[in-house]
């Protein structure tokens, strides 16, 4: 009999489509003072003069709201005098009872190119690049400069003519993560500005890999499809330590020595799967963690929620900076960092030191649920996020995980 390989494929929802939020010639899908403050010049959204000063800010905004998304358009200012300055607001609302706009903005003119300006809500700068960085992303005045926003889950990102100039983590999970954009022309000043080309492509969880067959994470032989960090190492702190030396491959089992603290993750995001790993501690057992959905920038304590490995604890859920769940009935969350706990549901079922033990989760949607050798441990609902990397954790003393593999969602 001859063995057939099939090569086991991957279904990708299909790229979130870019939507022009702007055709150029009328105003749909906007809301302002289209009679006095703004016009439609060359295919620009357009406001302001040269020869008399604007008295305040005005904005035209969107009639929806986004949340997660990318943006993309072209800016041009120019003025005679005063605070010659505009930006492109998101995640925003108008103020009641008033002309102002609300959130986060990408600051352009008066000095703040490239910056990122928390208006009203807290009325100051969040982050701005050096002066080196907005030498190289600059341009003269009165000519088109490109601004790309990425706004997903809690990190915003900026860039300026393909210069990045903010990369910016929200820590405060009160901050609102969806609201209008908004283009500005600022107040006491003899300017123009001009925005088009608006293109926005909203990011969904759907943009995640979900398995359309069995999935292994882990060939046996290497660390291939898994990308290592270490915050100590990151940033220069722990310079006894590489890579290899926390994380390696022997005899078809992945060996992490458990110091210093930080995670293995997967190099793809997923969503809407079984997972299945094996674990023993090759010592005392201490700590350890499978990270779900694990989203933004690496961090000690990244977006995610944890799958327990602790001694004793496997099963406990712990959601990590700005997530949340619901865990019987109560919302946990968001969550600022570090984390909350939520503890399983029924008495630990872990086999001793030195013997393998099996985890079973199921994300499904926005549910997850954790089994234990056999045993249903715990589950939630209202995952946020529910979809990202997944991490296997070093926090303790050496662990062993093998036989880490996905499989599609039972029908």
């Amino acid at each position: 009999m001859k063995t057939v390989l099939i090569t086991l494929l991957l279904v990708t929802s299909a790229a979130s489509a870019q939507t022009p939020l702007s055709d150029g010639k009328t105003f749909t899908g906007w809301e302002g003072d289209t009679t006095t403050q703004w016009r439609i010049e060359d295919g620009a959204f357009t406001s302001g003069s040269l020869e008399k000063k604007q008295t305040r800010n005005d904005y035209l905004t969107t009639t929806q709201e986004f949340g997660d998304f990318e943006l993309t358009l072209k800016w041009k200012l120019e003025g005679t005098e005063g605070f010659v300055n505009g930006g492109v607001h998101f995640r925003s609302k108008r103020v009641p009872k008033g002309t102002e706009v609300s959130g986060f903005q990408a600051d352009l003119g008066a000095g703040y190119d490239g910056a990122l300006y928390d208006h009203i809500r807290r009325s100051k700068v969040i982050q701005r690049p050096t002066k080196e960085v907005l030498e190289k992303a600059r341009k003269p005045v009165g000519e088109w400069n490109d601004y790309r926003i990425r706004a997903e889950g809690s990190r915003i990102q900026i860039w300026l003519n393909g210069v990045q100039t903010v990369d910016y983590t929200e820590t405060d999970p009160t901050i609102e993560t969806t609201g209008i954009i908004a283009v500005q022309i600022h107040g006491n000043s003899s300017a123009i500005v001009r925005y088009k080309d608006i293109v926005i492509t909203e990011l969904h969880s759907g943009d995640a890999i979900e398995p359309a067959a069995k999935v292994m994470l882990f060939d046996g032989k290497s660390l291939d499809g898994w990308i290592p960090f270490s915050p100590g190492k990151r940033q220069g702190k722990d310079v006894n330590s590489t890579d290899t030396k926390v994380w390696s491959v022997r005899d078809g089992v992945i060996h992490c020595e458990g110091k210093p603290s930080g995670y293995l993750r997967t190099s793809k995001d997923y969503a809407n799967y079984q997972l299945h790993l094996e674990w023993r501690w090759d010592g005392k057992p201490t700590n350890s963690g499978v990270l779900l959905h694990k989203t933004g920038p690496d961090l000690l304590w990244p977006t995610s929620i944890e799958a327990q490995v602790m001694h004793e604890n496997a099963g406990d859920f712990y959601l990590i900076n700005l997530s949340s769940l619901t865990v019987n009935g109560k919302q946990l969350g968001p969550v600022v960092k570090p984390y909350l706990r939520a503890k399983k549901q029924e008495l630990s079922n872990e086999k001793p030191p030195g013997e393998w033990n099996s985890y079973d989760i199921v994300c499904d949607g926005d549910s997850i649920q954790l089994t234990i050798n056999g045993v249903l441990q715990n589950k939630g609902t209202g995952a946020k996020p529910s979809s990202g990397a997944i991490c296997l954790q070093s926090e303790g003393s050496p662990i062993q995980f093998r036989n880490i593999y996905l499989k599609p969602l039972e029908k």
